[in-house]
Parts: structure tokens; sequence; C-alpha cells
């Protein structure tokens, strides 16, 4: 009867165990999509921020030998994409430090499902030994 009693709360346990563990892995899974979420926002960034600096050092080349009105524009056009340059990298910067930290979460959450796995083994071996008796 005692053994029946522990047999009923490892299996308590070990529900419990594999729903922590489900749990676990769906937001691992939460994590990895918003990582590659994030990635793909900072690969089109830095694909805008490598045509605004084309788009800049093309402009300083025209400005080379233009008359005074000519220059002006382009010098006003100029730094306002430097302007929007500067954005793009501060967005970019942030968004490698959002990645950075989602991925030591997704890291944290490897570990904790590992740890998980390992005393859901331990469980079932205490039942397959209990059984055997």
């Amino acid at each position: 009867m005692r053994d029946l009693c522990f047999l009923s709360a490892m299996s308590c346990e070990e529900a419990q165990l594999h729903k922590e563990r489900l749990q676990a892995l769906a937001e691992k899974r939460k994590r990895q999509a918003e990582i590659e979420d994030k990635r793909s926002q900072l690969d089109d960034l830095v694909l805008q921020l490598q045509h605004l600096k084309s788009k800049a050092m093309r402009e300083r080349w025209l400005l080379q030998g233009m008359g005074v009105e000519e220059e002006e524009a382009r010098r006003k056009q100029l730094e306002q994409d430097e302007e929007q340059g500067k954005s793009l990298e501060d967005m970019i910067h942030r968004l490698e430090s959002e990645i950075g930290a989602l991925e030591s979460e997704e890291s944290q959450i490897s570990a904790k499902e590992q740890v998980l796995r390992e005393r859901l083994k331990e469980t079932e071996r205490s039942i397959e030994d209990l059984q055997k008796v």
C-alpha cells in the first residue's frame, strides 16, 4: 500500500516535471522565433544603412565641382542622410543588444529544460525500480 502511494506521488511529480519541461520548450521556441524576427529586422537595417552610406558617398562625390545653389541642396540632403544613418546605426545596436539578451534567455531556458529532463529520467528510474520490487 505504501508503495502504491509512493508511486502515485511519483507519477504526480513526473506529470509536473513533464508540464514544466513542455513549458520550458515552448518558451525556448518563443525566444528562438523572437531572435529570428530580430535578426531579420537587423539584416534589413544593415542593408538600409549600406544603401544610405553608398548614397552619401555618391552625394559627396557629386558635390565636387557643383554650383553654389546645387551644392547647398545636395549638402542638405547629405546631412539628412547622415542623420538617418546615425539613427539606423542606433537601431542596429539596440537590436543587437536585444538579440544578445534573448539568446541569453534561450540559453537559460535550455539549461532549465536539461535539468528537468534529468529529473524526469531519475523519476522514471525510481518508478521502474519500485515496480521491480
